[in-house]
């Protein structure tokens, strides 16, 4: 099935269109004058490469802010541009390129009318070898409007984020949002984590002023980062509601309770699902 139904569009500047997927995922089209970025390529259902065709016309380069299915797999539609992600990410995308990962993400996650979608022919899986390393520091000049790469592993060991100057945004992938994973094979522990959110957050202080998710809804505050270092303290003192959670065969702890939308019932801004093996360095 080859259509653009699966994904949808909304501007959000005259620079900026956030590009949403029914299995849940929010990709960014970064259009300067003489250049667009897309970030993100979800799992590979067909038609996304037309629906960027359709919002520009520039020479396009793909950042991928880490291995995993929903924001990876996509990269097969886009192999004659040039497409980055960190090579830290490497086993992460080996692992997450097999077939029964990819229909199992797409069976449990696709959130509008699923029998339609459940036969959905997904594209191949590229190579690794066919992504440049995106570094930490990389800017792309896009013409009047750059890209910086922000490297904030946690989730994955290659976990990337991409601060937009010009529109005074960080998109934060999965290294930040509203349920942040922590629990897998290749996720840090929680301190690491922490260590690594500070980092960035004190490098790009005064830079930006919201931040873009790729789950969830879009809009957090710019106060995200420092909101999650928080949660960290208190996963670390244990001072959660640790709510069981499942995904894909996995079971994990969510730090703080939540609604089914994914909002925190305090009031909080971010979440972690987390491992208990895997909150301190030892």
């Amino acid at each position: 099935m080859n259509s653009q139904s699966f994904y949808s569009h909304e501007p959000v500047s005259d620079r900026v269109e956030a590009i949403h997927s029914l299995t849940g995922e929010i990709m960014y089209l970064i259009k300067g004058s003489e250049k667009a970025l897309l970030i993100d390529t979800s799992v590979g259902v067909p038609g996304l490469r037309e629906l960027v065709d359709s919002l520009t016309e520039l020479p396009l380069t793909v950042w991928i802010t880490h291995g995993h299915v929903d924001h990876a797999m996509g990269a097969f539609f886009f192999r004659d541009c040039e497409l980055f992600m960190n090579h830290a990410d490497d086993a992460v995308f080996a692992a997450h390129s097999a077939g029964e990962v990819r229909r199992g993400y797409l069976a449990g996650s696709v959130r509008e009318d699923p029998e339609r979608w459940a036969g959905t022919e997904l594209c191949p899986a590229i190579p690794v070898s066919s992504f440049h390393d995106l570094c930490d520091g990389d800017v792309l000049d896009l013409g009047g409007i750059r890209a910086e790469a922000c490297f904030l592993p946690g989730h994955t060991p290659g976990t990337m984020v991409v601060l937009i100057p010009e529109e005074r945004i960080l998109i934060t992938g999965d290294a930040a949002n509203s349920a942040v994973f922590l629990f897998d094979a290749f996720s840090s522990t929680v301190e690491s984590y922490r260590e690594n959110l500070l980092t960035v957050a004190d490098r790009l202080q005064g830079r930006y002023d919201r931040c873009f998710q790729m789950h969830g809804w879009m809009n957090a505050s710019g106060d995200l980062l420092v909101s999650l270092v928080r949660l960290c303290d208190q996963i670390l003192v244990g001072e959660t509601d640790d709510v069981p959670f499942s995904f894909m065969g996995t079971t994990a702890f969510l730090a703080k309770a939540m609604d089914k939308f994914y909002r925190r019932l305090d009031g909080g801004e971010g979440n972690i699902i987390y491992n208990k093996e895997k909150v301190r360095n030892i």
